[in-house]
């Protein structure tokens, strides 16, 4: 079986680090998704939701910084999307991914408690130099012991279940 036999979908592309390209990171997803419509407003939420956290809480929000989007749509009815930033903003501490209950008295900070509703799981990992996701047995997080104690860029990652594309690979001799 080739590797291409086992996607749908595979891109990715890096955006200005910059609060309006949020629109063009959701437009581009929406479009990836044509495949995958059961999960194409889940993947654009989480899609603003990761990249608006990169731009606000991470060096890529500086200024010359950028923000990679990946897509993988596979055939057996799996969507994983990962937002790459630049690590901890050079003028304020880093900060630590967590999961807020909504509460009427705090704007924002429910993005990370509507990707926990919405994605099959969802996590962060070091983008260079650190532990992969396979070493360290990743998996949803809700703390710092999971990555965000790493100094340099991050994965911010969530995986969809669809049944659009839903196949088995077929089997060559």
């Amino acid at each position: 079986m080739n590797d291409d036999d086992l996607y749908t979908v595979r891109a990715g592309r890096t955006f200005p680090g910059t609060v309006d390209q949020c629109r063009e990171a959701r437009l581009w997803a929406r479009t990836l998704m044509r495949p995958f419509r059961d999960v194409a407003d889940p993947v654009e939420l989480v899609v603003s939701e990761f990249f608006t956290n990169a731009v606000t809480h991470t060096a890529s929000g500086e200024r010359g910084g950028e923000v990679f989007v990946s897509i993988v749509g596979l055939v057996y009815g799996v969507v994983h999307l990962e937002v790459v930033d630049q690590g901890p903003r050079s003028d304020r501490p880093k900060t630590v991914a967590r999961v807020l209950m909504p509460d009427p008295r705090r704007p924002g900070g429910c993005g990370l408690f509507l990707t926990s509703a919405l994605s099959k799981e969802w996590g962060r990992l070091p983008a260079e130099g650190g532990p992969t996701y396979a070493e360290k047995g990743y998996t949803s997080i809700f703390t710092t012991e999971h990555g965000d104690d790493y100094d340099g860029p991050m994965i911010t990652w969530a995986e969809f279940m669809t049944k659009a594309g839903l196949r088995i690979p077929a089997q060559r001799s």
